[in-house]
């Protein structure tokens, strides 16, 4: 099954870990759902099919030669084999291990990355919520090594999503069913509500509440189906009001877009004009002397 911290656990496996329960003690000092002996297989399998006999020699020795970064480099591991003399991505390493801290933080940018909502707004938005230094390159690190989505089926995200409970799992449900406002909504950041829609929604399911219990015919489902009534036409009030309303806006900012097109452009008079074309015309060649 996928995992979305799957390329973290190759590095893992570069890193010369070959026991799952060094494995999993790795994964839970950052707070990471656990691994199956399958899942360390398929990376192990991988390393042995992709990598020269002499790269897995290094790696079960932990003794490195001059090639190994670049090898790494095709394992997709590179970036995490931090060069001490590189301070800059030794920083920026650092700053990524640091995001599974904050348990808040971590599920705020897992539930954005599900809905596909780019880095540079995640990185905005984030920053703010949590005055935080979060950049696009933390994220984007971060992206690929713990929540990499690209590969995750629905039946992924459903074996993964049982590793969690009550708020965080709420979240990540939010993030596969509802739009992106709603996910933004859930997590306290800014959003556009379309009120319109929303009084949609709560119109239909209503009149789907009403409907049912009409249908039941005791004293009690009559008793529902009365107040799910009353419910369907406050909403059908408010809902036909709205959008009367966004009819209106649009009708009043087409009318303004032809007024435009029909507003009188001031133009040169007659002797301007002529004056402009006489400057315009081309001057005659005169002849030279023979």
């Amino acid at each position: 099954m996928t995992i979305p911290h799957e390329l973290y656990l190759r590095f893992l496996a570069t890193k010369g870990f070959d026991d799952l329960s060094q494995v999993n003690e790795q994964l839970g000092s950052l707070n990471l759902p656990q691994a199956t002996q399958e899942d360390l297989d398929r990376q192990w399998a991988l390393i042995h099919s992709s990598m020269p006999a002499s790269i897995v020699s290094q790696i079960e020795r932990k003794s490195y030669s001059s090639d190994f970064i670049r090898n790494m480099g095709v394992l997709e591991v590179a970036d995490l084999w931090v060069n001490p003399k590189n301070k800059s991505q030794e920083s920026l390493v650092k700053y990524v291990y640091g995001i599974h801290a904050d348990t808040w933080l971590r599920v705020c940018i897992n539930a954005l990355i599900m809905k596909n909502v780019s880095l540079e707004e995640t990185s905005r938005i984030l920053s703010t919520k949590f005055s935080i230094p979060l950049r696009e390159d933390h994220l984007g690190l971060y992206s690929r090594f713990f929540f990499r989505t690209s590969q995750m089926t629905k039946s992924s995200w459903k074996s993964y999503i049982r590793n969690f409970t009550g708020r965080e799992a709420q979240i990540y449900f939010t993030a596969l069913t509802e739009s992106a406002d709603v996910l933004k909504t859930e997590l306290d950041l800014p959003a556009v509500v379309n009120i319109s829609d929303s009084l949609q929604w709560l119109l239909t399911k209503s009149f789907l509440k009403a409907r049912s219990y009409i249908n039941v015919g005791t004293i009690e489902a009559g008793r529902e189906a009365r107040e799910w009534i009353d419910q369907v036409v406050k909403l059908t009030d408010k809902y036909e009001k709205h959008r009367s309303g966004d009819q209106h806006d649009f009708a009043k900012s087409l009318q303004m877009e032809f007024d435009f097109v029909d507003e009188k452009f001031d133009t040169p008079d007659d002797d301007i004009a002529a004056e402009l074309a006489e400057k315009s015309k081309p001057k005659e060649k005169t002849k030279e002397p023979v």
